[in-house]
C-alpha cells in the first residue's frame, strides 16, 4: 500500500457482474449476481473460474495461442454460494469464494500442478457476496462484504500461510461486492456505501489504518463498482442509477478530487474495467444483449464506443483480463454457454469454453 491514495485492480480486475435487483433509496439495494465468470492470466495462459449451476466451483484453462480448453472441478456441488474471484499470486492460481454457510474460502494450485488445496479464511456466518482476491507482491489480499454490511479485509504473507483480519468499515456501511486493486504500495477498495453513495478506501502497505473518501454522494450507486488504474489515475466505473449507461469517476493519485464522466454506450449490467496500452477500457452488456467496449485515455473524456459481439452474449456481465496486450473476455451467453473472446487485430474471436449442460 502507499501513503497516497491510489487504485487499480490488475488486468484481472476481476469484473463483478450482475443482474441488478435493487431497492433504490435503501440499504437493501445490493446486486444479485448470476453466472458471472472470473478471469485472469496465470503462467501466460488465460484461466477462468466459474460457479456451477449446482453450487460447485469449476476452473478452465487453455494454452496461450490455442483454442483448446481444459476443465477441472475445484470444489464439489453445494460448496459454493456466490461467484468466485481469481488471481495469480507468485507461482499459484488462487480462487476466493463464499462457501456453504457463508464462510470465506480460498482454493489454490501451483501453476502446472494438479489438485486444489482448500483454506478457510473466515468461518461460517462471516461473509456475503463475491470476495475480491489479488496479489500484493507475494502476499494474498482479500476484500469482502461481511455479515451486517461490514467491509472486511484479509491478508496472508504468502499462499498457504495464515490470514490476518482487518476491519475497513463497520456494521451498516457496505451494500455491494467490493472492487479492489493494488497500486504501487497501496491497496484501494471501492464499494456502495450508506445512502447508495460510492465509497473509496485506501491504506498503505504495512498499515492497518484505512482512509475513507466519498467519491459520489447519496443516490448515485445501487450496484457493484469496478476499478482500475492507468498512468497514475484511479478509475471507478459504475452502472448509472438513472437511464442506461455507465458513469466513470477518476482521480489523480495523491488527490481526493473525483471527476465524473459519462461513458457512451447502452450498458444495462455491471461493467468490467481494465487498462491496456495507455487506455482505460470499460466492457458491458448492452440492451441488445451484445458486449460493448468504451475506451479512452485517462482523464481526457474522449470516448470511443464499439459493439464487439452479435446479440447472444448477455446472460450476465463480462469479465476481462489482458494477456500479452490482448483483451480476453469471458461471459455467459443467452444459451448459458461459457464463451471466451479474444481480440485479433480489432475483431473479437469467440470460443465456446463449456456448454450449459456441463456448467
Amino acid at each position: 500500500m502507499r501513503a497516497v491514495k491510489a487504485v487499480a485492480v490488475t488486468g484481472a480486475a476481476v469484473a463483478l457482474a450482475a443482474l441488478a435487483v435493487v431497492a433504490p433509496g435503501g440499504p437493501q439495494a445490493r446486486a444479485v449476481t448470476v453466472w458471472t465468470p472470473a478471469i485472469t492470466v496465470a503462467d501466460g495462459n488465460s484461466v477462468i473460474a466459474l460457479q456451477t449451476g449446482n453450487g460447485g466451483l469449476a476452473f478452465y484453462w487453455n494454452e496461450h495461442g490455442t483454442s483448446t480448453w481444459h476443465k477441472e472441478m475445484v470444489a464439489a456441488a453445494g460448496t459454493t454460494s456466490f461467484e468466485p474471484s481469481i488471481a495469480q499470486i507468485g507461482d499459484f492460481v488462487v480462487i476466493a469464494v463464499v462457501g456453504a454457510g457463508n464462510s470465506l474460502d480460498l482454493y489454490w494450485q501451483k501453476n502446472g500442478g494438479s489438485g486444489w488445496t482448500e483454506q478457510v479464511v473466515a468461518d461460517a456466518g462471516t461473509t456475503e457476496g463475491i470476495p475480491k482476491v489479488a496479489a500484493d507482491g507475494d502476499s494474498v489480499i482479500i476484500a469482502a462484504e461481511g455479515t451486517g454490511n461490514r467491509l472486511d479485509f484479509y491478508w496472508a504473507a504468502s499462499v498457504g500461510s495464515a490470514f490476518h483480519y482487518e476491519s475497513i468499515a463497520g456494521w451498516g456501511t457496505t451494500f455491494s461486492n467490493p472492487a479492489m486493486t493494488v497500486n504501487g504500495n497501496s491497496v484501494n477498495i471501492a464499494a456502495e456505501g450508506t445512502g447508495n453513495r460510492l465509497d473509496f478506501y485506501w491504506a498503505a502497505n504495512g498499515s492497518s489504518t484505512w482512509q475513507p473518501e466519498v467519491v459520489a454522494g447519496p443516490g448515485t450507486t445501487y450496484v457493484d463498482p469496478a476499478i482500475t488504474v492507468n498512468d497514475g489515475v484511479v478509475n471507478l466505473a459504475v452502472l448509472k442509477t438513472s437511464g442506461v449507461g455507465i458513469e466513470l469517476y477518476w482521480a489523480l493519485n495523491g488527490t481526493t478530487t473525483w471527476h465524473p464522466q459519462s461513458v457512451p454506450g447502452e450498458a444495462i449490467l455491471n461493467p468490467a474495467i481494465t487498462a491496456n496500452n495507455g487506455q482505460v477500457e470499460v466492457f458491458d452488456i448492452t440492451n441488445s444483449d451484445a458486449i460493448g467496449d468504451a475506451s479512452t485515455l485517462s482523464g481526457t473524456g474522449f470516448w470511443q464506443w464499439t459493439q464487439l459481439t452479435p446479440s447472444r452474449s448477455g446472460r450476465a456481465s463480462p469479465a476481462v483480463t489482458i494477456n500479452d496486450g490482448i483483451e480476453n473476455i469471458a461471459v455467459i451467453d443467452q444459451n448459458e454457454d461459457l464463451v471466451f473472446y479474444w481480440n485479433d487485430n480489432g475483431s473479437y474471436v469467440p470460443e465456446t469454453v463449456d456448454v450449459a449442460s456441463g456448467l
